[in-house]
């Protein structure tokens, strides 16, 4: 679980990093794609190093990773070369949301990950 936790605080950081950058269309295609696609992989990974991570309840995990995201919109609305809208809060929840169907699915496989890295 260490190293789940480890890759979870990193992609937190890289994320959080991103969120507040000046400069988005500076950075490389492969980054500045799509900000709506940005926002759903980015909170889909969020949510299964997450559920890796802890052994939090869906609600918890969910309602965090939510209010992370509503705190990276609320951050972007201060910003004066970014800017904060509901599309990207919706984004954010459908990649929540997709982490939480991936998971449902692989779950029998995460436990056996959990049980050798504990």
């Amino acid at each position: 679980m260490l190293l789940f936790r480890f890759f979870f605080y990193t992609a937190l950081f890289s994320i959080s990093t991103l969120a507040v950058l000046p400069d988005y269309s500076a950075l490389p295609p492969i980054v500045s794609l799509s900000d709506l696609i940005n926002h759903a992989a980015a909170f889909f990974v969020l949510y299964v190093l997450y559920t890796l991570s802890y052994r939090h309840s869906v609600q918890r995990m969910t309602f965090s990773l939510i209010g992370y995201g509503i705190g990276i919109e609320v951050v972007q609305a201060f910003l004066p070369t970014r800017f904060s809208s509901v599309e990207d809060l919706i984004a954010d929840c459908t990649g929540i949301l997709v982490g939480f169907s991936v998971t449902k699915l692989i779950y029998p496989f995460m436990g056996q990950i959990r049980l050798k890295k504990s």
